[in-house]
């Protein structure tokens, strides 16, 4: 993996691979990294303006031509804890116009077992997170030829409809491409163009790695002074804790580094004390996804910039998806435009202060539940 410097014209110049912990996370360097800054353009500085409020509206303007009959949907609840949440959110968006719900605990080895029960259940709708259609495809197959349509969050799956029997995707690449564009413009800002990222993620994930490209291409735009590099995270290392040490491992191998970039915000926990222990707190940490304890991070000054992802609000996009489904209201067009939810930078103590008793981050713009309910004719 070879460290990119950035230029207009897309050249690299490539250096000599160092890699740390084996099989956890490689860097390599380069004749010279960050060379001193440059300049920040105007339309880094309008890209930044733009994301740093938070939104007020839902990205669904439509609102749906009948109440919806009654149906079940099941959930497939991953192993990670924070699908715990995703599973909370969704039951009280699908029961608000008085579905039924199930949810269906998936082993982290095999989803598609969990997806073979809602099958058996005999549920209208069958959701779930975090999944790419390959990993579990026998039993996804086995959803469309019984007629159900399936709904996806947080995976790189394109939804075509009745074309591959996939409705939703409430979190894909599209969604990934933009926050990722917006957190890079900031660092370029706060940088002053002179920026050398690590971009921290688990490449076995589209939706975490993705972010790596993407940095790129951002910096390839907009900073020819810049430069980035992965910090691949194997599944081995996150699951025996050893993120952290694989990113500090990782830093001190490139002290040029003086950004990570965290795809995840379930990666940053311990990482600030762990970079003051190594004198490594002058490299600046920033990511997507946070939660409370991220929150908390930015408020001891331990982070420096996240962007706000609504998890809440994405499982009532998926409830919504699921209703235009059964009202005969489903159009893809409309769908990728909701797959991108609202999102905005928080970078500031105060701003971090405004959302830190929300354990779960932040769940959306305000209100954003009745204006969900307001197109399904709620209220």
């Amino acid at each position: 993996m070879n460290l990119k410097r950035h230029r207009k014209l897309g050249l690299l110049l490539t250096g000599a691979v160092v890699c740390s912990l084996s099989m956890a996370a490689c860097s390599s360097s380069t004749n010279g990294g960050r060379s001193g800054g440059g300049e920040v353009t105007q339309d880094v500085k309008d890209l930044v303006a733009e994301y740093q409020e938070a939104p007020t509206e839902i990205t669904q303007t439509e609102p749906l031509t009948a109440a919806p009959e009654k149906k079940s949907v099941a959930f497939i609840v991953c192993a990670d804890p924070t699908c715990t949440v995703l599973a909370d959110a969704l039951e009280e968006a699908v029961t608000s116009f008085g579905w039924d719900f199930t949810a269906i605990n998936a082993p982290a080895t095999d989803f598609g077992s969990a997806v073979q029960q809602a099958i058996d259940a005999d549920v209208d709708y069958i959701a779930g997170t975090g999944s790419d259609v390959a990993t579990f495809q026998n039993a996804f197959d086995a959803a469309a030829d019984a007629g159900l349509p399936y709904y996806s969050c947080y995976s790189s799956d394109v939804p075509e409809g009745e074309e591959n029997n996939l409705f939703a995707n409430c979190y894909d690449l599209t969604a990934v491409d933009e926050y990722s564009r917006v957190l890079t413009s900031w660092i370029i800002e706060d940088s002053g163009a002179d920026a050398s990222i690590g971009v921290v993620n688990i490449p076995e994930f589209p939706t975490l790695s993705n972010a790596v490209e993407d940095v790129e291409n951002t910096l390839d735009e907009f900073c020819d002074t810049c430069a980035s590099q992965p910090v691949d995270i194997s599944l081995d290392v996150l699951g025996s804790g050893g993120t952290t040490n694989a990113i500090i491992s990782f830093l001190q191998s490139n002290p040029d580094v003086n950004y990570l970039y965290l795809a995840f915000g379930n990666f940053e926990p311990g990482l600030g004390q762990a970079l003051k222990s190594a004198g490594l707190e002058d490299v600046k940490v920033v990511g997507v996804q946070p939660q409370q304890a991220q929150i908390e991070s930015l408020i001891k000054g331990e982070t420096d910039a996240w962007i706000a992802t609504p998890q809440e609000n994405a499982m009532w996009t998926l409830a919504d998806q699921m209703a235009r489904h059964a009202t005969g209201d489903w159009d893809k067009a409309q769908e990728r435009t909701a797959a991108v939810p609202p999102i905005y930078i928080v970078d500031t103590k105060e701003e971090a202060e405004a959302i830190a008793d929300l354990k779960d981050g932040w769940p959306g713009p305000d209100g954003f539940k009745d204006q969900y309910k307001a197109l399904w004719g709620l209220s």
